[in-house]
């Protein structure tokens, strides 16, 4: 019965749309912040009108949409847990118990912290909730609010609030809890865990012959090594916290300068001009006024540039685990927080290319290094220009970038097996050669008949907008939503290996499916890309019975049978959906 009724009160009484039934009717200090010393308080008074109610921030049923309050606030502000009153339990007819609710006014109380030297600001927020009555639920809604310095309120004295921030503003979870309140060398330890781990992802695999073609083509002693690979890890390290805390701080797509064809074409160069280094058409050197400055430290700048550009193309990979990171930075607004966190993070991810670039050095000890070392830069050099087809599949049209890729595996396996072979002395290194040049054609050949998708195995979509998106959800049915871009590769990968599996098809007719195109943000685009709270793409969304399944958020790619498995939780066998 409680399903039945969550699923259709948005159809009913469709006249209350766009009144408002419930506001912010004061907001202002119950008690000033001291900068640098004693936490304020920032309250609020919420109004409904006669027979409206709404939830309170933890409902008693799963079902039901929770009230939130949020301030954005100045770097260096801290805000803890908004604090609400004792909710009132009412039963209601389509309830077989008693639910808690608030209803006529109340207020709520939320602790703010001011840094030292802070001036006079006015805080702004807002407050979500979803109004109900006995009949009828309206859709969740946002009321913006305001909060001047001079402004005062005298709230009742009902439910008391700490004298500081409780952790501070963060995402409801216990994941995301126990994380705020860990002390910040356990955060350290936990984020360098994670950036460990996000070498085990797909995404990240092309960076290996990026690294191992770079420090072939350098030498000296093994301590130079380990220093050129120190300053090649710290290049990365220094991009990827760096657009970590900016995309946090502002709240921009992590990644999102890969949207622009001049950044996504200049990796593409630098990655040929690393292949063609490989072929022997030139050798990395570092400029001679760049010797003169670094003297005896020759190859320091070149590691940090190319550890930088290395973290550019490790920028677009997004993982649940990333996404909760930026959240948790850009509602704490400290930089030097999230410059420690994301360069912490780096380093995890940084850890295992230095230890990839100490054994390549390593390379060259062993016996017969000349025609060794020959075979592995062409090897490497053919990875390379295979990775350059694979970065400049979103400059091309349709699936011209898959085509390339395949035929630069095949011609490259073929000029390993043919044009390029030395004379390998060591027959272990002879029948690995070997094994690799079959798997590269094997490779191109099954990419080819296997790049992009005809029209018959697409799946449709409609472009999504505010009030199409709105709409949809309303109706109660099931509904996917894609945040993609055509600069994106996993969302390529997601149409083409996922989308396109006919059970995945036959699972999603019953929805409606909607896109959402950030590949050249406009301002439409970016309020319902702020609205949800989508951080990077690909970032899939679903919603049924009027809301979203939060849990059920993809971010990243994900193949046919996990994503079977998470639409089923949303709608399970049998349900008239289904």
């Amino acid at each position: 019965m409680t399903r039945w009724f969550l699923g259709f009160l948005l159809l009913a009484n469709a006249v209350f749309a766009e009144e408002a039934v419930f506001s912010v009717a004061q907001a202002g200090w119950e008690r000033r912040p001291q900068p640098g010393g004693e936490a304020g308080v920032v309250a609020l008074e919420v109004r409904l009108q006669e027979g409206w109610h709404v939830n309170p921030p933890n409902p008693s049923d799963p079902y039901l949409i929770p009230t939130r309050v949020e301030l954005q606030l100045p770097q260096g502000w801290e805000a803890g847990e908004p604090q609400f009153p004792q909710p009132k339990k009412v039963k209601l007819e389509v309830f077989e118990q008693a639910v808690e609710l608030f209803e006529g006014s109340f207020w709520v109380r939320i602790p703010v912290k001011a840094p030292a030297g802070a001036g006079e600001v006015t805080l702004t927020g807002f407050l979500e909730a979803q109004a109900c009555n006995n009949v009828s639920c309206l859709p969740p809604k946002k009321v913006a609010f305001s909060v001047p310095w001079g402004a005062m309120v005298s709230p009742p004295t009902a439910n008391t609030v700490p004298s500081a921030p409780a952790g501070g503003a963060v995402a409801q979870g216990s994941v995301s809890e126990r994380f705020a309140g860990a002390s910040l060398l356990l955060q350290l330890f936990l984020v360098f865990l994670g950036g460990l781990a996000l070498n085990l992802t797909p995404c990240v695999y092309p960076i290996i012959p990026v690294t191992v073609g770079f420090f072939l083509n350098q030498t000296g002693s093994s301590k130079r090594t380990a220093l050129l690979a120190s300053f090649y890890v710290l290049g990365m390290a220094v991009t990827y916290s760096t657009l970590g805390v900016v995309a946090a701080l502002t709240g921009k797509l992590f990644g999102a300068a890969l949207q622009s064809p001049w950044v996504t074409g200049g990796i593409v160069v630098v990655v040929l001009a690393l292949a063609a280094s490989m072929f022997g058409l030139w050798e990395i050197r570092i400029p001679a006024w760049v010797s003169g400055v670094a003297g005896a430290r020759q190859g320091v700048v070149g590691s940090l540039v190319m550890g930088l550009v290395v973290g550019l193309v490790a920028a677009p990979c997004i993982g649940p685990f990333v996404l909760g990171l930026l959240a948790y930075v850009g509602q704490k607004q400290s930089v030097m927080l999230g410059f420690l966190l994301f360069f912490t993070l780096a380093l995890g991810l940084g850890l295992p290319y230095l230890f990839l670039a100490l054994s390549t050095r390593s390379l060259e000890k062993l016996p017969h290094s000349g025609a060794w070392m020959e075979g592995v830069r062409q090897l490497f050099g053919v990875l390379l220009v295979a990775l350059a087809f694979y970065f400049a599949r979103p400059l091309l049209p349709g699936d011209l970038g898959d085509k390339l890729l395949a035929l630069s595996l095949v011609l490259g396996g073929f000029y390993l097996a043919v044009i390029a072979r030395p004379g390998y002395e060591i027959a272990a290194v002879d029948r690995f050669m070997r094994a690799v040049t079959l798997a590269l054609v094997l490779a191109g050949a099954w990419l080819w008949p296997h790049s992009g998708t005809t029209p018959a195995q697409e799946l449709s979509w409609e472009k999504a907008n505010a009030q199409v998106l709105q709409e949809a959800i309303a109706q109660g049915g099931p509904v996917i939503v894609d945040f993609y871009a055509d600069w994106c590769l996993p969302c390529k990968e997601l149409d083409e290996k996922t989308f396109s599996r006919p059970e995945v098809k036959a699972k999603l007719a019953s929805f409606r499916r909607l896109k959402v195109d950030l590949t050249q943000i406009s301002q439409e685009t970016e309020e319902l890309r702020k609205a949800y709270g989508v951080a990077g793409v690909p970032t899939v969304l679903f919603f049924y019975q009027g809301r979203e399944a939060q849990d059920l958020r993809l971010t990243g790619f994900e193949g046919p049978e996990e994503f079977l498995r998470r639409v089923r939780k949303l709608v399970p066998a049998g349900s008239p959906a289904s």
